[in-house]
C-alpha cells in the first residue's frame, strides 16, 4: 500500500498523508482513551495503526470513479519532453 517504485514522493504528498493519519490518530485516541474500558491500547501501536488507515484510505480514494478520473486526466496532461524532437523546429529560424 505504499506509492510505487517509479513515483517519488513529494513533500505535500508526504504531510497530506501525515494529516490524515494526524486526524485518524487524534480522534480513534479520543473515543479509546475518554472510555471507561480497562484494555487501552498502546499510544504507538495506535499511531502505527492510524498511518495504516490513512494508506488504506487514499488506496481506496485512488480506485473511486472521480479518483480515476483524475489520474487519467493528470496522465493525459504530461508532456515527456524527451520523446519529442524539436531539432527540426529551429532549423528555419537561421538566415
Amino acid at each position: 500500500m505504499s506509492a510505487p517504485a517509479n513515483e517519488p514522493i513529494s513533500a505535500a504528498s508526504a504531510e497530506s498523508h501525515r494529516e490524515l493519519a494526524l486526524r485518524i490518530y487524534v480522534q480513534l485516541s479520543a473515543n479509546m482513551y475518554s472510555t471507561g474500558t480497562q484494555n487501552k491500547p498502546d499510544p504507538k501501536a495506535l499511531a502505527a495503526f492510524s498511518f495504516k488507515l490513512a494508506e488504506a484510505f487514499e488506496a481506496a480514494e485512488k480506485e473511486t470513479d472521480r479518483g480515476m478520473a483524475a489520474a487519467a486526466k493528470e496522465a493525459k496532461e504530461k508532456v515527456d519532453l524527451s520523446k519529442i524532437d524539436m531539432t527540426g523546429m529551429f532549423a528555419n529560424t537561421k538566415k
